[in-house]
């Protein structure tokens, strides 16, 4: 794995620019966007590259030639600080995910609740033709806590490869 600074690059694209090397008849060409694509997959804070700050470390997986002076093999420490930030990241994205979920089903039972109040009852005696977009708010409801139980689901299990690949990663870096 080699490791590489961002240096203002407001895109990816000019980043791998930057730091693809020129191929030669010893090394694989490698096209800019094959090192787009490795680049955000490694670094997925690169979606939002504009928001970085210059000398971002960056991961570059070691299948790309690169520049002569654009990488460095990463030192002990170094390598501890960004899986550190990484598993950071991760846990931060569980908290959100975890935090998104309680507020989802919390506005499902309030809908749901409402739904069955007194005030509901009165409306729809005053209003019996809303009677379908109340049956239709109460189905809502319970579909969307399904919904987002399978999504959660997903999203968590995404993580968790994320998880996976950052433990193993731990366990193959110097040091």
């Amino acid at each position: 794995m080699n490791i590489a600074e961002l240096k203002g690059e407001k895109t990816v694209k000019t980043l791998a620019k930057r730091l693809l090397a020129e191929p030669s008849n010893k090394t694989k060409k490698t096209t800019n966007a094959e090192m787009e694509v490795a680049l955000l997959r490694l670094n997925p804070q690169l979606s939002q590259i504009s928001n970085l700050k210059e000398g971002t470390p960056i991961l570059v997986p070691d299948e790309f030639v690169l520049a002569a002076d654009e990488s460095f093999t990463p030192s002990r420490g170094l390598t501890e600080e960004l899986l550190r930030q990484s598993e950071e990241a991760m846990s931060t994205l569980r908290a959100v995910l975890k935090e998104r979920v309680a507020h989802s089903a919390e506005e499902s039972d309030r809908v749901a609740i409402w739904l069955k109040s007194n005030q509901a009852k009165e409306f729809l005696r005053r209003s019996p033709e809303l009677k379908e977009v109340f049956s239709g708010g109460a189905a809502a409801a319970k579909t969307a806590s399904k919904e987002q139980a399978a999504a959660v689901a997903s999203e968590v299990k995404a993580l968790d490869k994320v998880q996976a690949q950052l433990a193993k990663f731990r366990k193959t870096s110097p040091g």
